[in-house]
């Protein structure tokens, strides 16, 4: 369980950092906010049991997955 914690809260910064730099370097709030904001949410999401508990099992890990994944193809393809 800890170990798929980790991986989100990776995932979090990953999508933090991804955000932050395309905000800036493409001067678009629309292109960058959306991945730094669920990146933020999920670091947040670790920290807080109830929402910590929900990420771990297997149907919050997969709707996790799939929404970083649609949401690094989206910060690539902009």
């Amino acid at each position: 369980m800890e170990t798929i914690v980790l991986n989100i809260r990776w995932a979090g910064y990953l999508l933090f950092a991804i955000g932050l730099i395309n905000w800036r370097y493409q001067n678009s709030f629309e292109k960058g906010a959306p991945l730094w904001m669920f990146g933020l949410a999920l670091i947040i999401g670790t920290y807080i049991p109830a929402v910590s508990k929900f990420m771990t099992t297997k149907i919050g890990a997969i709707v996790i997955a799939i929404a970083v994944a649609l949401l690094l193809a989206l910060a690539f393809a902009a």
